[in-house]
Formats: structure tokens, sequence, C-alpha cells
């Protein structure tokens, strides 16, 4: 029997941002007509919080999703499209995340713009027959549990692995990529595996043109479910 299991997948969080060489303005009327724009694609926020330099738009049914825009300096604002314990699957999140950044192009950023930089991250739950620090770290990694009496005589309840891989300098498009695989405190016998890339050549975005959560969350996503799933198990076929 296969001790980690592919086919246990659970999604647990989709996110991706956007920092963008522009001027965001706090005009509330702005915000309205954001609001409105969203509402006219069934896209409704029970809640708003507004700050100093930032607000956020969130929504617990039918599926959580937060919108966050925000001033991070002189003429550099961001937005983050987020959903924590999705009910939705990554393609439904897609096409609201879509339909954000349409509505934030319309009524923030009518001209051509710099995208300085995208990130995008996925997290996923996997199911393990065991401890799921203990697959990792004595049938993955081939290490001894006895070492851990160094630290002393406390047990090890948990823990994992952070992996960071810098963008390529040839690449056309580069992204850095970071992973996180680690025991769920909560749920012992779960993998928490996080992903998240990050592509830091600003690119220039057309008056017509439009943000691409789609492509950038399908990278994460596709890497997630494959090369690192494939690491976690050797490189072996899932069964």
């Amino acid at each position: 029997m296969e001790q980690f299991n592919y086919q246990s997948r659970e999604s647990i969080y989709f996110g991706v941002s956007y920092v963008v060489a522009s001027v965001w303005s706090s005009d509330a009327i702005a915000r309205l007509e954001f609001q409105k724009t969203l509402a006219k694609q069934q896209l409704d926020f029970a809640r708003t919080r507004v700050g100093i330099r930032d607000f956020a738009l969130i929504r617990t049914e039918p599926s959580a999703l937060e919108v966050k825009v925000a001033s991070l300096g002189p003429q550099v604002s961001s937005i983050t499209i987020f959903s924590e314990r999705p009910t939705h699957s990554l393609k439904l999140f897609v096409k609201e995340a879509e339909a954000v950044c349409d509505a934030y192009r319309d009524i923030f950023i009518r001209q051509q713009c710099q995208i300085l930089q995208c990130n995008a991250t996925v997290r996923h739950l996997y199911s393990c027959t065991e401890h799921a620090f203990k697959y990792l770290w004595e049938q993955r990694l081939g290490q001894d549990p006895g070492d851990f009496r160094y630290l002393g005589d406390r047990p090890v309840s948990g823990g994992g692995l952070r992996l960071l891989m810098p963008a390529a300098r040839d690449e056309q498009d580069p992204v850095q990529i970071e992973i996180k695989i680690e025991s769920f405190l909560r749920e012992p016998r779960k993998m928490f595996i996080e992903t998240i890339f990050a592509w830091p050549k600003p690119r220039v975005l057309p008056a017509d043109g439009k943000f691409d959560p789609q492509q950038r969350l399908g990278d994460v996503e596709d890497y997630a479910t494959s090369r690192v799933c494939d690491f976690l198990v050797g490189g072996k076929p899932p069964q």
C-alpha cells in the first residue's frame, strides 16, 4: 500500500496577486463602482473593510473569497484575490478571479500599465497511512528517528521541508518557486503542501490587455500536483 495517497488531494487555498506600477485612489466612489461592477458578475460581498491605504471585500458563501486592493507606496498598488478553505474548484475560483481582475482594470487602471510582479499560491492536503512527518522523515528522506535525541527528551510531533528555487536568468518569463511540505498539526496523518510561484520580471500590460490568473494558477496547480507529488514518492507513479 502506498503510504502517501495521491488520490486524496484536498485544496485548502487558492490565491493570486499582482503588483502594478500605478497610483491607487482611495476614492469612495471608485470603490462603490468596483463593487457594483462585481455585483453585475454575480459577485456579492457581505463585508467591506476600509483602511488608510487599502480596502478589502470579503465573502463567506457560497465559497470563501477575499479581494484586497492596496497602495504599497508611491506609484505602486496591488490587487490580491484568495480563497481559504474553498468549496469551489480551482476552475471556478479562476473564473471569479478573472472577473475581479477585469473590474479592477476597468475601474482603477484604464490605460497601459506595468505589472511589476505576480504571485500565485495553492495549498493542498494529502492523506498518509501513518504520521505524515514520520513518512517524510523516515521513508522519503531515509533519516533515523533516533537522531532527534540530540534535541532533548521532548518528542517531535511534526515538521517538514522548505525548498526555494530561484528564477533562472535564461527563462523568458522567469519564475521563482517556493515549496513547503510538512505534517498538518491538526491532523497528523495529513501532509500539508504549499506551492508558491513568483514571477519577478516586470512586463507591460497594454491598454486593452487583461490580467492572467488562469495561466498563473494553472502553472502552479500543474506543478504542485505532478512534480511536487513525484518528489514526495521518489518518482514512483501513483497506485
